[in-house]
């Protein structure tokens, strides 16, 4: 593969991003990306990371519990 292709790139920082986000255990990484990065070599036209919330909460502690988990996980990246 190209190093220097968009592709390749966009990869290599989804990569160095996966392990802020493993961090925060009420996640789990889902989607086609996850698919092709660990079961699949084909190229896709987008690289994103979706999460999925595992804890079983009512609503608004979800949502709560959610944003928190991000914002930590934004403050790892940006630190």
């Amino acid at each position: 593969m190209d190093r220097n292709s968009p592709y390749y790139r966009q990869v290599a920082l989804l990569i160095r991003c996966l392990p802020f986000a493993a961090e925060e255990t009420c996640f789990a990484l889902k989607g086609g990306t996850a698919i092709n990065l660990f079961v699949n070599d084909f190229p896709r036209l987008s690289v994103d990371i979706d999460l999925v919330y595992l804890p079983l909460e009512p609503r608004k502690e979800a949502l709560q519990n959610m944003h928190a988990a991000l914002a930590r996980i934004a403050e790892r990246l940006n630190n």
